[in-house]
């Protein structure tokens, strides 16, 4: 179905998310945040959905922000529909799987730090740019980009602005696989596809302990860790695991 340019269906057991607005290079205004942010919300509370796809057109992934939009978006509260798209990013239950063609620049480079594996093309490029706008970045970036990338990294690409092409984005870490363009949203939905079909609660537990591991130690994580399998083993049926 298509809502305020932004396209969701179920396959199988996939919630596919497509930002489809061409004409502005799939920037996101008011009502695609909020769009965007109910589509998130739909796939959590789906017991039949198991990942999450997330993707742009066949030349552009999202350019973030449409800038005519600022106005009316800014100050946001706390049930804005900006916070809420990111609220919905971040407290994402089910795994994420993004496929990028073409740039992602700004938040739609940075919603990418919410996805657990991302592929691009090999023309994709991603950008930063908020110095630039004279504002800071948003969705966690701050605290998360250099988690992923490394802090000199982070630094330069939130600070310069400057356009990261996909292969430095693979050497950096940033993207998990880049392929050719016309091969992206294959890939992606490959990937989606096996993580699919694995125990969900499994990925789940361990998608939480990756993202509350960040900020524990790891005695800490170590300790709830074994918390989630004194709850899970005694419930899975080992007979029907093939033993290797």
């Amino acid at each position: 179905m298509m809502i305020a340019n932004l396209t969701s269906e179920l396959d199988g057991q996939i919630w596919s998310i497509g930002i489809d607005r061409p004409d502005k290079r799939n920037a996101l205004n008011g009502t695609m945040f909020d769009a965007l942010a109910n589509a998130l919300r739909l796939a959590q509370g789906d017991v039949r959905v198991h990942c999450v796809l997330l993707h742009g057109t066949s030349d552009c992934f999202c350019a973030g922000h449409d800038t005519a939009a600022f106005g009316s978006l800014w100050p946001q509260t706390t049930d804005g529909a900006v916070t809420r798209c990111i609220n919905a990013f971040a407290e994402q239950p089910k795994p994420l799987v993004a496929a990028v063609n073409g740039a992602a620049v700004g938040f739609g480079a940075t919603m990418l730090l919410h996805a657990d594996w991302v592929v691009a093309g090999e023309s994709a490029m991603f950008r930063f740019p908020f110095a630039d706008l004279g504002i800071v970045p948003e969705a966690g970036a701050t605290a998360l980009l250099a988690r992923r990338v490394g802090d000199l990294v982070a630094r330069d690409w939130l600070m310069s602005g400057r356009p990261v092409g996909a292969a430095e984005a693979l050497q950096c870490g940033f993207v998990s696989r880049v392929v050719r363009d016309a091969e992206v949203r294959e890939a992606a939905l490959d990937y989606a596809t096996r993580l699919a079909s694995k125990p969900p609660s499994a990925l789940q537990a361990t998608r939480r302990l990756l993202r509350e591991g960040i900020t524990r130690s790891a005695a800490q994580a170590i300790d709830s860790e074994l918390a989630y399998l004194n709850a899970y083993i005694p419930a899975v049926s080992w007979r029907s695991i093939p033993h290797a």
